[in-house]
C-alpha cells in the first residue's frame, strides 16, 4: 500500500469520508494511484457507466458517489474479489445502483451492445515484467486474461458514440497503451501524469479518449508531494479533503 494511504486502514477497512471498503489479501489494492485516478475522472452527467476489472470495488464506488445519477456495472474476473465487491457494494449507501458482474468481460461485451457513456479501467499493468508468485496478484497486474486488444476491442463495443474511456497504466506502458487505442480509431482526450514530486519522474498517466475526431489534448501534472520527502502538495491535500475523514 502506498504511504499516502497510511493511516486510512483499519482492522482490514478502508475508510473513505462518505463509505468504508473491505479489501482482499492480495490482488492490486487500494493505493494512491487508483484513488487519484478516481478523483480526475470526469463525465457530463453519465447515467451508465463501466468498471471493467474492478477489484474489490474502489472505482465503482468512487464513481458511484461522484455522480449521483449514473447506474454503475462493475466487472470481475476473481471470484474472491467480486465477491468482496459485492459485500462492499452492500453495504455502502449506493448499493441500489451498483451491480457486481463475476466473469470475463470479453464474454460480458459478447452479450452487450452499446450501453455505457463512460468506462473506467485500471487494467492489468504489466505484459512483459517478472510475475508475482501470488497467482491473484499476478492475475490483477498483468494481462494474460486481458490483453490490451481485448480490453479496447470491448471498449468500443460498449461505450456509447458520445462517451469517453478513462485508462490509468504505468509510465513505461503508456506508448503501448496510445498506439492501440488509435489503432482502434479513438482520439486522446486528456493526459495526466502522476509522480511523488516535481523532481520525480513520472510513474503513471491517467488517459482518457473518444471517438470523436481531431480533439484537442489537455495535459497536466499532479505531483503528490512539493519536494522528495516533504508533506502533501496543495492537490493531494484538497483530493483527500474531497474524499477522506481526515
Amino acid at each position: 500500500m502506498s504511504a499516502a494511504m497510511s493511516g486510512i486502514m483499519s482492522g482490514g477497512i478502508f475508510q473513505f469520508k462518505d463509505f468504508t471498503m473491505k479489501q482482499s489479501l492480495s490482488g492490486q489494492r487500494i493505493n494512491t494511484d487508483s484513488c487519484v485516478f478516481a478523483d480526475l475522472v470526469q463525465g457530463n452527467a453519465p447515467r451508465r457507466i463501466l468498471d471493467i476489472g474492478c477489484g474489490t470495488g474502489v472505482l465503482a464506488l468512487m464513481m458511484a458517489q461522484k455522480f449521483a445519477a449514473a447506474i454503475i456495472s462493475a466487472v470481475e474476473l476473481d471470484a474472491d474479489e467480486a465477491g468482496i465487491a459485492a459485500e462492499n457494494f452492500a453495504a455502502c449507501p449506493w448499493q441500489d445502483r451498483l451491480m457486481i458482474l463475476n466473469l470475463r468481460v470479453q464474454d460480458f461485451a459478447r452479450e452487450n451492445s452499446a450501453e455505457f457513456d463512460l468506462i473506467v479501467c485500471n487494467p492489468p499493468f504489466f505484459n512483459s515484467s517478472t510475475k508475482s508468485n501470488d497467482p491473484v496478484r499476478a492475475l490483477a497486474r498483468h494481462d494474460d486474461q486481458l490483453p490490451a486488444s481485448d480490453l479496447i476491442t470491448v471498449i468500443s463495443k460498449l461505450l456509447l458514440p458520445e462517451g469517453v474511456a478513462w485508462l490509468l497504466c504505468a509510465a513505461e506502458e503508456e506508448t503501448r497503451w496510445l498506439e492501440a487505442f488509435k489503432k482502434h480509431d479513438f482520439s486522446l482526450m486528456q493526459r495526466t501524469g502522476l509522480a511523488d514530486s516535481p523532481e520525480a519522474e513520472l510513474h503513471g498517466f491517467v488517459l482518457s479518449f473518444s471517438k470523436k475526431k481531431n480533439q484537442a489534448v489537455t495535459e497536466q501534472r499532479v505531483n503528490f508531494r512539493d519536494s522528495p520527502g516533504a508533506g502533501r502538495s496543495e492537490w493531494m491535500i484538497k483530493h483527500r479533503a474531497r474524499w477522506f475523514p481526515f
